[in-house]
């Protein structure tokens, strides 16, 4: 079962994702630590997508470019 945006929702949904300004703050919040959680409310249910900030890691050894030893022939 696919869940269904009604059409009002649909374009709230969509005009948010284009809100540079919306855009703006989250990313503010995510850097403070925060989480940043937005809610779309339909005539079946709310909707909630939350994102939460996360640290960078590093890249695990086993990714890095293999880099062959140079070899002297003195």
């Amino acid at each position: 079962m696919t869940p269904r945006l009604d059409r009002d929702t649909f374009h709230r949904a969509w005009a948010w994702l284009g809100d540079h300004r919306g855009v703006e703050a989250a990313v503010r919040t995510l850097r403070r630590g925060q989480p940043y959680a937005y809610e779309l409310d339909t005539p079946a249910a709310r909707w909630r997508w939350t994102a939460y900030p996360v640290s960078v890691l590093p890249f695990p050894l086993h990714h890095l470019p293999n880099e062959h030893p140079v070899r002297s022939y003195e």
